[in-house]
C-alpha cells in the first residue's frame, strides 16, 4: 500500500509488491539492442558528434575512420574537436540516453538528448568518449558498452581521469603546427558490426566515405564558410553550397581567372509565429549547364563536374537547413509543380533554412535527416516558389537557346545534333560500309559539298575547312543542298562514318523543316496560337507521312524479310539519339 501525507499526496510506498508482480521500467540491455535501428545511416551518425563539436565551440573538427583487415570493415571511427571540453561532472551523463545539457534547447543544433547516443550505438556496440575542459591538464574518459551490459559487467556510466589521449588519437588531438589541443572532445565510436564492404547489392565503404564527405560538405557548408575546418581521413572538407553562392575553393582553384557562381532568382521571409523562414531559388552557374543534354555532368569544357551533385539524381530536392545546419536533402512531396518531371530542375537550387523555433511547423525528428513542412507552410511555400521557379526555368533554357544560336552562327546549323550522334554512336559496334574509303574519297565528298552548297573557294575557305574537319572527325556529318529528283538525302559512307547531304527541295524540308526551323530560331512572337497549332500538326503528320512511306519503299522489294536489320538499327539508333539529345527535357 501507498502511504499518503496530509495534502493526501502519494509519496513512497510502505510495502513493496512482490518481485513476480513487478518489473523494471526499462530493460537496459534490450532497449539499447532495440535503439540501434534507429534509422542513423553513416553520415546520419558522424553528424551528431560534428554538432556537439560545433555547440562546444571547435573550430577544428576531424573524423578517422580505422578500418579492419582488408579495408573489408570500418572497426572504429574518431570524431575529435579543439572545442571548451566537457564539465567532469557531466561526462558520465553524455552517454545517458535522454540526457542533454541543452535539453529541449531552440538555440542550438541539438535539443532531443538522444542523438549521439543512437548515432554510435547505430553502427556500433560501445562509444567512449575522452575529455580536456579549458584551463585544466586533465583528460576525463566515459564510455558505454552493450557487450558489457549484456554481459552484466557494466551497470552505470562512470567517469575517470586517465593520463592521456588514446594513441590512435594523439595527433587528432593537435593543431596543424603539432601543438597540442588547450581542450578538446574526442568521440570514439567502436566495436562496430554495421559497417562492412560486400554483398550482391551492398554499397562499398569506399562509396560510403565518399557519401559521407558529400554530406559533410553540404550539411555543415554554413559552419565551414564561417571559419570552421573539418577534416575527413586527413583531407580538408570544402563546402559544398547547392545554390552555388558561397564561395567554393575546389571551384576557385579549378577555374580561375574565372569565376563561376550561381544566379540568384529570389529570395523572401515569410513570417511565422513572429520568426523569419527564408527561402531562396537560384539556377547552378552557367559554365555548369552549357548546353541542353549536359545532363549536369559536364561543364562548358566537356570536363566531368560529378562532384557538385547536378546529376539527375539531385532534380527537384530542397536543401532544408534548421539554424544553419542541413537536416534535409530531398524531395518534398507536392512542393514543386510537376515534380520530378522537368529534368531541367536539377539546374534548380532551392533553399529553405528556418529557426529551431519551428521545428514543429517543420516536423523536425530527433534523426536530423528527417522534416517535412506541415499542411498549411507547405501550400505557402507552394505557392510562393511557383514564380522564381518558372522563372529559373524560362532562364536555364533561353540561356541554352541562345548558346545553340550562337553556336550555329559559329559551327553551322547542325552542329548540335552532329555534337549528340558524336556522344551516342562511341557506345556502338562502328558502322562497316565504306571501310576501304581512302582520305582522297574525304576530299572528293568535300569538293562535291562545296559545289553543291555553291561555296567560293575564297570567301568561303573557313566554312569549307570546318566542312573538311567535320567529315574527317565526326561519325555524322549533315549539309543541306538542293538538286533536282525524288531522293530525301544522299549518304556518302566512309570508314565507319557518313556524310549526310538533305536534299531541301523536298517537300519534306520545303514545307515542313525549314517552317520550324523558322519558329525556333525566331521564337512565337509573330505567330498567333492557330500557326503554332498548325506547325505542331503539320510536323505530327509529316512523321506519320515519312513512316508510312519508308513502308511502301520496302515494299518495292521482293523480299522485304532481309531488311529486317536495318529496321532494328534505324530504330534502336533512333532512341539512343533522342534519349541523348532530350535527357534535360
Amino acid at each position: 500500500m501507498a502511504r499518503y501525507d496530509e495534502g493526501l499526496t502519494m509519496t513512497t510506498p510502505m510495502f513493496l509488491a512482490p518481485h513476480d508482480q513487478r518489473a523494471d521500467l526499462i530493460q537496459v540491455d534490450r532497449a539499447l539492442d532495440s535503439m540501434r535501428d534507429a534509422g542513423f545511416d553513416l553520415t546520419a551518425a558522424i553528424g551528431e558528434p560534428l554538432d556537439n563539436s560545433i555547440e562546444a565551440e571547435a573550430t577544428l573538427m576531424r573524423v578517422r575512420t580505422i578500418f579492419g583487415r582488408g579495408k573489408k570493415t570500418i572497426d572504429r571511427i574518431l570524431i575529435a574537436d579543439n572545442g571548451v571540453g566537457i564539465e567532469p561532472a557531466k561526462m558520465h551523463h553524455v552517454l545517458s540516453m535522454g540526457y542533454s545539457s541543452r535539453y529541449g534547447e531552440r538555440k542550438g543544433l541539438g535539443r532531443f538528448g538522444v542523438g549521439l547516443k543512437l548515432a554510435g550505438l547505430s553502427l556500433g556496440e560501445r562509444i567512449d568518449i575522452y575529455s580536456r575542459q579549458t584551463g585544466s591538464t586533465k583528460i576525463y574518459h566515459s564510455y558505454i558498452d552493450l557487450q558489457e551490459i549484456r554481459e552484466g559487467k557494466q551497470h552505470y556510466i562512470t567517469t575517470d581521469e586517465v593520463q592521456e589521449w588514446p594513441a590512435e588519437a594523439a595527433k587528432l588531438m593537435t593543431g596543424r603546427d603539432e601543438t597540442p589541443f588547450a581542450s578538446g572532445t574526442l568521440v570514439v565510436f567502436g566495436k562496430i558490426d554495421r559497417l562492412s564492404s560486400g554483398g550482391t547489392y551492398g554499397t562499398s565503404l569506399d562509396q560510403k566515405i565518399a557519401e559521407l564527405r558529400k554530406f559533410i560538405a553540404r550539411a555543415f557548408r554554413t559552419y565551414i564558410d564561417t571559419g570552421r575546418t573539418i577534416e575527413l581521413d586527413g583531407k580538408v572538407t570544402t563546402l559544398h553550397d547547392p545554390l552555388f553562392l558561397r564561395d567554393n575553393p575546389r571551384i576557385i582553384s579549378r577555374y580561375k581567372p574565372l569565376d563561376p557562381r550561381g544566379e540568384l532568382i529570389e529570395e523572401t521571409d515569410l513570417r511565422i509565429d513572429g520568426h523569419k523562414v527564408h527561402v531562396a531559388v537560384a539556377i547552378v552557374p552557367r559554365e555548369f549547364r552549357p548546353y541542353s543534354g549536359a545532363g549536369g555532368g559536364t561543364d562548358h569544357k566537356g570536363h566531368d563536374i560529378s562532384e557538385f551533385q547536378i546529376n539527375e539524381d539531385n532534380t527537384a530536392k530542397i536543401s532544408i537547413l534548421r539554424n544553419g545546419r542541413e537536416i534535409y536533402y530531398d524531395i518534398v512531396p507536392r512542393l514543386l509543380e510537376g515534380g520530378r518531371s522537368d529534368k531541367v530542375l536539377r539546374y534548380v537550387a532551392i533553399e529553405v533554412s528556418f529557426p529551431a523555433e519551428l521545428d514543429e511547423y517543420f516536423q523536425v525528428r530527433n534523426v536530423k535527416r528527417g522534416t517535412e513542412p506541415v499542411s498549411k507552410l507547405r501550400s505557402e511555400l507552394r505557392e510562393w516558389l511557383k514564380a522564381p521557379v518558372k522563372q529559373a526555368l524560362k532562364k536555364v533554357r533561353a540561356d541554352w537557346k541562345e548558346t545553340e544560336k550562337r553556336k550555329r552562327l559559329e559551327d553551322g546549323e547542325h552542329t548540335e545534333t552532329m555534337d549528340t550522334a558524336a556522344r551516342v554512336f562511341p557506345n556502338f559496334p562502328r558502322g562497316i560500309a565504306g571501310r576501304g574509303a581512302t582520305p582522297e574519297d574525304e576530299e572528293r565528298v568535300v569538293e562535291q559539298a562545296v559545289v553543291d552548297l555553291g561555296l567560293d573557294r575564297e570567301e568561303d575557305a573557313e566554312k569549307i575547312e570546318r566542312i573538311r574537319e567535320q567529315i574527317r572527325t565526326k561519325p555524322i556529318t549533315l549539309m543541306g543542298g538542293s538538286w533536282p529528283g525524288k531522293e530525301l538525302l544522299v549518304i556518302d559512307h566512309l570508314n565507319g562514318k557518313a556524310a549526310v547531304k538533305f536534299n531541301l527541295r523536298h517537300a519534306l524540308f520545303d514545307r515542313v523543316y525549314l517552317p520550324l526551323k523558322k519558329l525556333a530560331d525566331e521564337g512565337t512572337q509573330n505567330l498567333d496560337p492557330e500557326e503554332i497549332t498548325d506547325l505542331a500538326r503539320r510536323a505530327q503528320t509529316a512523321v506519320d507521312h515519312l513512316l508510312i512511306a519508308y513502308a511502301h519503299a520496302e515494299a518495292m522489294y521482293p523480299d522485304p524479310e532481309r531488311l529486317d536489320d536495318l529496321r532494328t538499327y534505324w530504330g534502336m539508333f533512333t532512341e539512343a539519339l533522342l534519349r541523348e539529345a532530350f535527357r534535360d527535357q
